[in-house]
């Protein structure tokens, strides 16, 4: 009997030890799967989590009919940057940019590095007129911004393109107005806000 109770008892604190051990994994891997989703130099969401995003409020609006915006950032003339001061200035604008960009949205909003020099903004329950006042602070709070490197000032600007969802948009197509408004902010001149019809 005493035999049975030790070899109970040993039992139970593997089983315990095993508990542990799964809560510590379950963690870590919830862990890696957010991490999965950050881009890791500007530290907001990647293009992953844009995608996932982009399913879920696409199917939302099909359901509930709310409005929300779509904004395409482009820094402008980014290449020069790159080319003239080299890629680790080049990061530092990206970082710059993501945490003003960060800092001026809404808390319900999200950033994502769409890739390169490329962001998106996604802006929940939101009309037109408030996309727009919204986007232009951005692109205003951007350019207000200096970026300090060393002793040298930089002066950074973006060109936004947006578009609200429409009951006949898919995501991607929701994606491409709101890019080729983005193209025709930069064709005019850059540094300023277009919003798709």
């Amino acid at each position: 009997m005493q035999k049975v109770k030790e070899h109970s008892h040993t039992l139970n604190e593997e089983l315990e030890e095993h508990k542990k051990n799964s809560l510590i994994l379950a963690e870590k891997l919830e862990q890696s799967q957010a991490q999965a989703l950050v881009d890791p130099l500007t530290n907001v969401l990647n293009r992953s989590a844009y995608n996932l995003k982009m399913v879920q409020l696409t199917h939302e609006f099909k359901r509930y009919n709310e409005e929300w915006a779509l904004l395409m950032l482009d820094i402008d003339r980014f290449k020069k940057f790159n080319d003239d001061f080299g890629h680790k200035l080049g990061d530092k604008v990206l970082k710059s940019v993501a945490g003003t960009v960060r800092d001026t949205i809404r808390v319900s909003d999200q950033i994502f590095r769409y890739g390169g020099e490329e962001f998106v903004v996604i802006l929940g329950r939101i009309n037109a007129k408030t996309a727009t006042q919204l986007a232009e602070k951005i692109c205003r709070q951007v350019e207000k911004d200096y970026f300090v490197d060393g002793d040298k000032k930089f002066q950074v600007t973006i060109s936004i393109g947006g578009a609200i969802i429409s009951k006949d948009d898919t995501e991607m197509s929701l994606f491409e107005r709101a890019d080729k408004a983005m193209y025709r902010a930069k064709n005019n001149g850059r540094n300023q806000v277009v919003m798709a019809l």
